[in-house]
Order: structure tokens, then sequence, then C-alpha cells
């Protein structure tokens, strides 16, 4: 048996409500055992799939970043034009893209915190 004070319980709860691997099948409701069960025996799983999300996201920051570079460098050299402009914004909406969907994919398995 396990004790959770009311915050804990209500927190569990909270994280189970947005599951969506643990809802119940008919009802499409929560599930907090199987959140519970899914915390503590998947654990290794969601490691594994955070690390490789995040060595994917820091590839293509990377990328995105080399295009950044030499938008600014045309930018400070003086001959931009303003299409260049436009690109330099393109590209760090990219990653703001990219940081989102992370923070989305980790929120949705209750490890990052939601922003409510």
């Amino acid at each position: 048996m396990i004790r959770f004070t009311q915050e804990e319980y209500q927190e569990i709860v909270r994280l189970a409500e947005r599951d969506t691997e643990t809802k119940q099948k008919k009802t499409q409701g929560k599930n907090v055992s199987a959140y519970i069960r899914k915390c503590v025996f998947d654990r290794n799983e969601n490691s594994a799939a955070i690390k490789k999300e995040l060595k994917e996201l820091a590839y293509q920051v990377r990328k995105i970043g080399v295009n950044i570079n030499q938008v600014v460098t045309k930018i400070n050299a003086g001959y931009a034009v303003p299409m260049d402009i436009d690109t330099l914004i393109f590209y760090m909406k990219k990653v703001e893209e990219k940081f989102e969907y992370l923070e989305k994919n980790l929120e949705g398995r209750g490890i990052w915190p939601s922003q409510n």
C-alpha cells in the first residue's frame, strides 16, 4: 500500500488526467492506478525516449544555429536584403517550435511541469 498526502494525490490525479497512454478504454477517463504503474515500471523507457528526443532537438538546433549565423554575418557585413531578415525570423521561430514540441511531449508524459 502506498500513502499520499492530499496534495500529492491531487497532483497525481492531474497528471493522470493528461496522460493519453493510461486513459480508460471505454470512458477515456483518468486511470490513476495505470498512470502510477506506468511511472514506476516504464521509467527506463521514458528516460531513453527523452534522451533520444533531446539529442534530436540538439541536432536540429545546431543546424538552425548555423543558418542563423550565416544570416547574421550577412546582416552585420551590410549586404543583407529584407529577405535575409525574414529568413532569420523564420529560423528563430523554428527553434521556438522545436522547444515547444519537446515541452508538450514531456508535459504529456508528466515529466515537465505544466504552465497552467
